[in-house]
């Protein structure tokens, strides 16, 4: 359903998969909307509810830049590859226990056995202070090549053909933790709630060089997960990746673009850029299908869509509404560990949106390419929750 309407402030746009959203939601919006500087507010149907800004928005300003709409895992998004090889393999119950004995081996969740050395590309480019260079001298070094926890995954799919896929979430760690809060506690607070930074002055120019700092870094953080679990099927089953099929799609970021004949800032908290033509991913929730899609540039969007399903319960609830036996249930037939169930009850399918629904309502932002069915989902449970 798409809803366009004028609030006292921004213009609002909202594509969603429900007749309405709820109160608290319905409060995050006006307040961004309201704030300072903001243009153009727009909602996707996988919203839901965040800490002051919610999950699933996007916003235009001309020169403020606001850290709490990209959020706080700066560049946090998904990348996938297929392989030269079907499902068939991973469908083994011997086969599939063996990769997640593997995965706890060589993909951990926090923090690596040794420190990395950070690649070329992120030493180049310099962090705006020393502060955060030394930052990433020591979470930055230890933490690149975890998949973190919660709705992070690591994630073994099959196409229609039964290709086999191999599909990654994670984000910058605690880099982007360690960088929000750094310009947060730099940037100017306005009436609404949310702060800001001034892009034509010092303070914003350095928290936007930062982001873009911290996206690269989620990039190759998600590219070294990924070539670990390549190799695993490699050396264990004789799988090898296509190189050429790889897509990477982060969906918490900042950039300048032109919309409406200006240049804007573009701010996406758990949105797809999606550009006339771009490929991007959209993740279902655990044991639901994910998409490959094309973007239609459709520009009362912002050109974006949504990133996933959307949950429908927080994590609170839905630790106290879904028992370990419904998790169960509902993953079916896609192999996973059932060990760690009792404390992955807030990342179950039914605390999440119908993916199905959320791509019915956005038919006129993206077009469907592939649909990618999960065959084996791999999940660190976040303990610090419930």
């Amino acid at each position: 359903m798409k809803d366009t309407e004028t609030t006292a402030g921004a213009k609002v746009r909202q594509w969603l998969a429900e007749a309405r959203v709820g109160s608290k939601v319905r409060e995050n919006i006006e307040r961004l909307a309201r704030s300072e500087d903001v243009q153009h507010v727009v909602v996707l149907p996988d919203v839901h509810l965040g800490r002051l800004i919610n999950n699933g928005c996007v916003a235009a300003t001309a020169d403020l830049i606001y850290p709490q709409a990209v959020g706080s895992d700066i560049g946090c998004g998904l990348s996938a590859i297929a392989f030269n090889g079907t499902a068939g393999i991973i469908k083994d119950d011997r086969n599939a226990r063996t990769i997640i004995k593997l995965l706890y081996q060589h993909v951990p969740a926090l923090k690596q056995s040794s420190a990395q050395v950070l690649p070329e590309n992120l030493v180049r480019s310099a962090l705006s202070h020393e502060t955060l260079i030394k930052e990433s001298l020591r979470d930055g070094a230890w933490q690149l090549g975890t998949l973190g926890c919660g709705n992070h995954f690591a994630e073994l799919q099959q196409d229609d053909a039964e290709t086999l896929w191999l599909m990654v979430h994670s984000g910058s760690r605690a880099m982007g933790q360690i960088i929000t809060q750094f310009h947060l506690a730099r940037a100017t607070p306005c009436g609404s709630g949310l702060s800001h930074l001034d892009t034509r002055a010092s303070a914003g120019q350095a928290y936007f060089n930062d982001m873009d700092w911290a996206v690269r870094y989620a990039t190759l953080n998600r590219l070294a997960v990924m070539a670990r679990i390549v190799e695993i099927m490699e050396s264990t089953f004789g799988i090898t990746a296509d190189e050429g099929s790889y897509l990477d799609s982060p969906h918490n970021f900042a950039r300048r673009e032109q919309h409406f004949g200006r240049e804007l800032i573009v701010h996406r908290k758990s949105a797809n850029s999606a550009r006339a033509d771009e490929m991007n991913l959209i993740a279902g929730s655990m044991g639901t299908p994910s998409f490959v899609v094309f973007g239609l540039g459709n520009e009362t969007s912002l050109c974006s869509s949504s990133h996933g399903a959307g949950r429908t319960m927080s994590r609170t609830e839905a630790r106290q509404r879904i028992k370990p036996a419904d998790v169960e249930r509902q993953l079916g037939s896609v192999k996973h560990d059932p060990r760690p169930l009792t404390d992955l009850c807030d990342e179950a399918p039914a605390a999440y949106r119908d993916i199905r629904k959320v791509m019915q309502a956005q038919r006129d932002l993206v077009r469907q390419q592939v649909r990618l069915s999960p065959v084996l989902s791999f999940k660190y449970p976040d303990r610090r929750v419930g």
